[in-house]
């Protein structure tokens, strides 16, 4: 059963990640925000979960993996 959903706004569309871990909930998070364009860079996206505290640490983290996909096309 999933108790952490996160919605990402792509330019192709919104996604709807859902998962039973933090852990489970980043990777595929993660995956689908690689697969955006760097130009269309920063998206979107929200999290849904129990656990205040986990949805931050969830939101920060995929703020960094954005920013880091941001920078790399600098490098």
């Amino acid at each position: 059963m999933a108790s952490i959903a996160i919605l990402i706004e792509t330019p192709q569309g919104a996604r709807l990640v859902a998962a039973s871990s933090a852990r489970e909930a980043a990777l595929k998070a993660e995956s689908v925000i690689t697969a955006v364009p760097r130009a269309d860079l920063p998206i979107p996206v929200s999290v849904e979960c129990a656990s205040p505290g986990m949805a931050d640490r969830l939101m920060n983290y995929l703020a960094d993996v954005q920013l880091e996909l941001m920078l790399s096309e600098f490098v």
